[in-house]
């Protein structure tokens, strides 16, 4: 998906490591009024601290044609009403790279009192043996203040004990601690395959696609359901091309949802398949990172371990940080013999045009 709403999920760590270490992503609302009391608890991390200084999520209305969560009602403080209705357009796009492409369409205002915000319990501190792995985690990096943030950042996380989080917070330090001007050797390496990386092809295909994408991005959905099969059949298949996915999670349900792709092991791509089909049934439920779970247990994967596995958490970072260095800002974005070709149109003509231009 192309645009401002991709690249501003996609900024530094953004509102991932914010939402992992305040210590309310762990609360997963039951029930019909799930997504709203999501809303409502992670507001600030959502939308920024002074937009939720002026604003409170109040409901979720029913859009045209009966479709519920189109248009977002939101409690708004006094005179502030004019300014948010100017800023409805960057609510939206928040809330929609926070939760997913098209959660809401819209937003309507009604002026009431505001909640203030629950306080944030005090943080107790972390072991000497947990501070020293953190330190030295952030040893090699040489600006003294952003090396001192990360330290912090990782003292938080090591008092929060839950490990279904665990995994997303390493993928948060891992954006942080991506290099911000990768060396040219690095690049080189990372535009061919990676001994870590999911292959479809033979060994020796002359041509390499690389495919940096995202489990909640529809673009990715339809890119594997409507062009990869003819890539497939035409390139691959012939024994022309290596096809390379690499995660580039754009939210936190993406990010489970890789580590789940992950799970597959041998049958990666069978279960990006699996992932990508059910993509509107999961994505669309009151709770998505809990119904995609369930769609893998159904799947027959052993979810719980899946999630607590720390060399799955490693891989999906790693991918992250690959994608930052090659400055990848949107999914899916597709590298054609080292060039980056982002999401070329024509589909599978377009791709195909490519390859009988710079293929080998």
């Amino acid at each position: 998906m192309k645009g401002s709403m991709r690249e501003n999920g996609f900024r530094a760590v953004g509102g991932l490591a914010q939402r992992l270490t305040s210590g309310l992503a762990g609360k997963r609302a039951k029930g019909r009024g799930a997504p709203i009391a999501r809303l409502r608890a992670e507001w600030s991390v959502i939308v920024g601290a002074e937009l939720a200084r002026l604003t409170e999520p109040d409901a979720l209305l029913a859009g045209r044609g009966g479709r519920s969560g189109k248009a977002l009602r939101l409690k708004v403080a006094g005179a502030a009403a004019l300014e948010i209705q100017h800023r409805g357009a960057q609510i939206v796009e928040r809330v929609n790279a926070y939760f997913g492409h098209g959660f809401i369409d819209d937003i309507r205002i009604v002026q009431g009192g505001l909640v203030p915000p629950p306080a944030r319990p005090a943080l107790r501190e972390p072991d000497p043996e947990a501070m020293r792995r953190i330190a030295g985690t952030a040893a090699d990096v040489q600006d003294p203040e952003l090396r001192a943030a990360l330290v912090r950042l990782g003292a938080r996380i090591a008092t929060r004990g839950a490990t279904g989080r665990r995994g997303l917070v390493l993928g948060a330090l891992g954006l942080l601690l991506a290099p911000r001007e990768p060396r040219a050797q690095d690049v080189d390496k990372l535009l061919g395959v990676l001994e870590t990386d999911h292959v479809l092809g033979k060994a020796d295909a002359p041509n390499i696609i690389i495919d940096y994408f995202s489990l909640t991005c529809p673009h990715c959905a339809n890119f594997h359901a409507a062009v990869l099969p003819a890539i497939r059949s035409d390139w691959i298949d012939t024994g022309r091309v290596r096809f390379v996915y690499r995660h580039f999670p754009s939210d936190a349900v993406a990010t489970r949802g890789s580590l789940l792709a992950e799970c597959g092991g041998a049958k990666f791509f069978e279960t990006i398949d699996v992932l990508f089909k059910s993509q509107v049934e999961w994505m669309t439920a009151p709770a998505p990172e809990d119904e995609i779970v369930k769609v893998m247990e159904r799947a027959g994967l052993p979810v719980q371990a899946c999630l607590a596995n720390d060399r799955l958490f490693d891989k999906v970072i790693a991918d992250i940080q690959s994608g930052h260095a090659l400055q990848v800002r949107f999914t899916p974005t597709l590298f054609i013999n080292e060039q980056n070709y982002g999401n070329p149109e024509g589909g599978a003509k377009g791709i195909d045009s490519i390859l009988r231009q710079v293929g080998r």
